[in-house]
């Protein structure tokens, strides 16, 4: 017989089903409508349980909420322990009441004491300028969005599986995720290993598609959003051990374009050992088009004037 669940795991998940409800109201009801998404995000990273700040009105109900995801990233000098900067948000009601300083306050204080010297997010231009502004982090520039045609005939090489449970438990995955931090790292970057891979692609109703070749190991999914034409989106480009550097992208571009049948595909991020080739969207054209931000726990360790990004892509963040 299962054991019941203790009364921490019992408010953890009661506080996570109100802070669902409050997110899908306020930024997407498809993804945090599932009723699996915010325990698979929240509570089962490998590398810890998200750290969250809430706010709730007198009757219960939840009217504010900061998360952020522990992470690790590489440096020259070695590992660390990192933050993802994630989900965020208010009720109308609350709006303006100073809620969200008072959670980032506390929030800052907690992941500072988890080690991390520093924390990533993505943001529309409206949050960029609120948090640069106010709350003393610094833009790193926006995102690049290519849009990229699949070349036929290129990829014949490249190997693609749809991502399910049993792949993820494979032979094949284990083969496919080992050494993903072979290649150098210059400034910082994001750390990964198959635990970690694997969790985030076992996302709820992911639709994930591995592509795997001599050279590297990347990440598809078909675009979400009614499009015109049928859009793939290449979410991440691992090169594989003793692959020459930098490699072209073009392979599993192409594969990812033929696995779904579409007729483009759209790389978001930049990766310092892939090259993506395509034609840079206008900022205009972008339906939410997006800034990376950084925000300096410890100055010491992670300096707010120096940091740089080596590689970012769709996959370290939340956004697929």
């Amino acid at each position: 017989m299962k054991p019941s669940s203790g009364p921490d795991e019992s408010r953890a998940r009661t506080s996570d089903e109100k802070s669902a409800q409050l997110l899908a109201d306020a930024l997407d009801r498809e993804r945090f409508g599932h009723p699996d998404y915010l325990r698979w995000f929240y509570r089962e990273n490998p590398r810890g349980e998200a750290i969250d700040e809430n706010e709730d009105d007198e009757r219960g109900n939840r009217i504010a909420h900061y998360a952020v995801i522990p992470t690790v990233y590489r440096t020259p000098d070695g590992p660390t322990p990192f933050i993802f900067s994630s989900n965020v948000a208010t009720s109308p009601a609350a709006r303006r009441g100073g809620l969200f300083r008072a959670m980032a306050e506390r929030l800052y204080e907690r992941a500072r004491a988890a080690g991390a010297p520093g924390m990533v997010g993505v943001g529309n231009d409206n949050s960029t300028i609120v948090v640069v502004e106010r709350f003393g982090w610094r833009a790193l520039g926006p995102l690049p969005v290519h849009i990229c045609l699949p070349v036929p005939g290129r990829g014949r090489a490249v190997e693609s599986r749809a991502v399910d449970a049993t792949v993820l438990e494979s032979r094949w995955f284990e083969e496919a995720a080992a050494d993903l931090d072979w290649v150098p790292v210059a400034d910082w970057v994001q750390s990964w290993t198959p635990d970690f891979l694997r969790w985030r692609l076992s996302r709820p109703d992911g639709g994930y598609v591995l592509h795997v070749s001599p050279d590297a190991v990347a990440v598809s999914v078909l675009a979400h959003a009614p499009l015109r034409v049928r859009c793939a989106v290449l979410l991440k480009v691992f090169p594989r051990p003793g692959a020459a550097l930098p490699q072209s992208g073009a392979p599993v571009l192409s594969a990812a374009g033929r696995y779904h049948r579409a007729a483009v595909c759209v790389y978001a991020g930049f990766n310092a050992h892939v090259q993506v080739r395509g034609i840079r969207s206008p900022r205009r054209l972008q339906p939410s088009p997006l800034n990376l931000v950084f925000k300096s726990l410890d100055e010491r360790r992670g300096p707010t004037a120096t940091f740089r990004l080596d590689t970012f892509e769709f996959l370290d963040m939340d956004a697929y």
